[in-house]
């Protein structure tokens, strides 16, 4: 099953999306890679070890991406409390996932007739399986939907991340078969001095009570892409990652939904990104100068990026970081994190109980 792995890794290559020689790259490299974190880190003993001999055997009859577990795994080791029982569940809901993944038909041949029109970047999940809970997961938007125009609650969702990272086509998922009246999409330009002096209500005006807000980029801007461009100032910076706590807590007193995604990739496939737009008779329009200097200032958005995490991933409102490498399964997690957390009315459990548990990270500190 290994081979379609490296089928994927094939086509990729033959579009461009990865180097020749990580095509190459065997499953037993991030296998021998996740054994010896657990080693490092003096776990891999007990239900660890035997649930990860388990996945490794899976791996024989499916699809496994074991290099997206890897990273998985080390995202959750940045998470705080007992590391034995964090890795613990982790695998234990990736193994439970896989063996879904084994009854649901994923180990299948991937597919190519999307790449005939428009270059689309691969997936492992399989096209007929990915509309299929695509299709589920927009009708359980739709009860969300309809239940937020029942009760009043609003739900404010904060897409962030690198360009190119997949917020805007996770944004398309999520509203493309909902009732226009329900939601808003926020995607707002150069602030005006008056707005820079008026951050926070800058931001909080354009919340509609009764819908689903989607902000294609946020407050954050001030917090991360504005010092990394050197567009504020330090007393602006330090005034946001002061107040940004309590302006987030003041969103939902009355018992409404604040919600902040994080999609994470790397640096070579945010290049590989910004390639295919600009050679894309479609999407030319998305390239921008800024993206260029996204690159060459990777290692300073990531200094920015760790600072935001520490600071501003709290018990009411963690960062969700979402690996958005593959951008079909990146944005089901995302639609079934969030419909998981609502208590909405007619909810179908069964449907949002099916998340690639390697791709989503919880950043959310003890509450201690």
């Amino acid at each position: 099953m290994w081979e379609l792995i490296s089928e994927v890794k094939k086509m990729k290559t033959m579009m461009g999306l990865i180097k020749e020689d990580d095509s190459e790259l065997p499953k037993d490299k991030y296998i021998k890679d996740v054994i010896n974190i657990l080693q490092f880190n003096g776990i891999y003993n007990g239900v660890v070890k035997k649930v990860f001999e388990e996945i490794i055997k899976l791996g024989d009859s499916q699809i496994i991406d074991f290099e997206l577990l890897d990273k998985g795994l080390k995202r959750n080791l940045l998470k705080k409390g007992n590391k034995k029982k964090l890795i613990e569940d982790y695998f234990l809901r990736v193994y439970n996932s896989l063996k879904f993944r084994e009854r649901g038909g994923y180990g299948v041949e991937p597919e190519t007739e999307d790449f005939e029109f428009e270059p689309v970047e691969p997936s492992l999940i399989p096209k007929k399986v990915y509309k299929k809970e695509l299709y589920f997961l927009q009708v359980e938007l739709l009860k969300l939907e309809e239940w937020l125009q029942k009760t009043g609650k609003t739900v404010i969702i904060v897409f962030e991340g690198r360009d190119s990272a997949g917020k805007g086509s996770t944004i398309k998922k999520f509203v493309e078969n909902l009732n226009p009246k329900g939601f808003k999409v926020i995607a707002m330009g150069i602030p005006t001095p008056e707005e820079r002096q008026n951050w926070w209500d800058r931001y909080r005006s354009q919340i509609e009570p009764g819908k689903i807000n989607l902000f294609d980029r946020s407050w954050y801007n001030r917090g991360l892409v504005e010092p990394v461009m050197g567009y504020g100032s330090e007393e602006e910076y330090e005034d946001f990652m002061e107040n940004v706590e309590d302006f987030e807590n003041s969103l939902v007193i009355d018992g409404d939904y604040l919600f902040k995604l994080w999609f994470s990739i790397d640096k070579e496939t945010q290049g590989r990104r910004f390639q295919m737009r600009q050679q894309s008779p479609l999407k030319y329009w998305k390239y921008s100068p800024n993206d260029a200097k996204m690159q060459d200032l990777w290692d300073r958005f990531t200094e920015f990026k760790e600072r935001l995490f520490d600071k501003t991933s709290t018990i009411n409102h963690p960062w969700i970081i979402i690996d958005s490498n593959d951008k079909k399964i990146s944005g089901l997690n995302a639609i079934r994190y969030i419909l998981k957390k609502i208590p909405y009315e007619g909810k179908n459990d069964e449907i949002l109980n099916k998340e690639y548990p390697e791709v989503l990270t919880v950043l959310k500190p003890d509450s201690k």
